[in-house]
């Protein structure tokens, strides 16, 4: 495995004036500020007899922030109640629209009813079937969308007759919402020497590496995983636009949207040193891993970094990872704790 550096670009202007403190303020004491644990002795029980993925874990100091116990199950949250809480009253009288293949939505469904707002969530209909659920029960109205496409297309519509459009990534307040890990990151472990994010849009790993980039410099480098099934990103980086992936391959919901956004491609061209493909199979492992071994509800997508740290050689490729005293300090945002219930009983008490 062979990952090339992304060639950093400057930022437009309205990422680089992004203020996170103040982003943290708004979403303080709304979202919670989730752990950031260690399971190492746990995860080395659970890869028993799988020597090089012990020897890979072992190498560093792996640590886990665990956004799956966010509200709403998801880091989704901060940029949705982010998003909510600036809107003029006039604008939450036109109700809020977004699409989703889950946990944005039930996202934006929490934040839009804790406000008092209106929310229409529009949803692919082969979403989970408990994601849809969510959202309605959460008092929003749900849109279904026979393909992605047309799920798409139905929220536009309803932007364009005046909803407002709450975008899951491509925006800078959701952006401002999601970096607020980062802050978290730093606040508790100082000394961080790599975070690595799940993509699907790009709106985490965006606001995570500017955040980390304002606040640390250069000394902490943003790693980005991806399904191969949909390289949103580095489909993206390769062109230099976002790029529409028509045919998504993969069965890891949560990371499989048609594009990345553009700001957020931009903030990866400035901020993030790596993007990961990884097939489907070591992601599923890797979430066997969380659900049995440390006891956590994680779904296939909350279980793609944990997948890159065990199963590739993504860590001894770092240039000067490993040139400092000590083991490197490492940590992977684990999210998505929302996984269907049929293909969560699935995986349970299997090795």
């Amino acid at each position: 495995m062979s990952v090339p550096e992304i060639p950093s670009k400057s930022l437009p202007i309205e990422l680089a004036q992004i203020d996170f403190a103040a982003a943290a303020a708004r979403v303080q004491g709304t979202v919670i500020r989730t752990p950031l644990v260690s399971l190492t002795e746990k995860l080395v029980a659970g890869l028993a007899g799988d020597s090089l993925a012990i020897a890979r874990l072992q190498s560093v100091d792996l640590y886990l922030k665990l956004e799956c116990l966010q509200e709403t199950g998801s880091f989704k949250a901060r940029g949705a109640w982010n998003q909510i809480v600036q809107l003029s009253d006039a604008e939450k009288s036109r109700g809020v629209v977004t699409t989703s293949s889950g946990n944005h939505g039930r996202a934006l469904a929490w934040a839009a009813q804790r406000a008092g707002v209106q929310a229409t969530i529009c949803m692919p209909a082969d979403a989970y079937e408990n994601k849809i659920e969510a959202c309605r029960q959460l008092g929003a109205t749900v849109r279904l969308g026979d393909t992605r496409p047309q799920t798409d297309a139905i929220c536009m519509q309803l932007a364009e007759e005046g909803a407002i459009l709450v975008h899951p990534y491509d925006a800078v307040r959701t952006m401002e919402g999601t970096g607020t890990i980062g802050l978290e990151i730093v606040e508790d472990l100082p000394d961080v020497t790599l975070v690595i994010a799940p993509i699907g849009g790009g709106g985490l790993i965006g606001g995570l590496a500017l955040s980390l980039g304002q606040k640390m410099g250069g000394s902490v480098r943003v790693i980005g995983v991806e399904p191969s099934g949909a390289a949103t990103m580095s489909r993206a980086l390769e062109a230099g636009v976002p790029v529409d992936i028509p045919h998504i391959k993969t069965e890891v919901q949560g990371l499989c949207p048609l594009n990345v956004g553009a700001l957020n491609l931009a903030a990866a061209q400035s901020s993030v040193f790596r993007v990961v493909e990884l097939p489907d199979a070591p992601i599923f492992e890797a979430q066997k891993l969380l659900v049995n071994h440390c006891e956590l509800t994680v779904e296939p997508a909350g279980a793609a970094t944990l997948a890159a740290v065990l199963f590739t050689d993504l860590l001894i490729e770092i240039p000067h990872l490993f040139d400092r005293p000590g083991r490197p300090k490492v940590v992977i945002v684990v999210s998505g704790g929302n996984p269907a219930p049929a293909q969560l009983a699935s995986i349970r008490n299997l090795s």
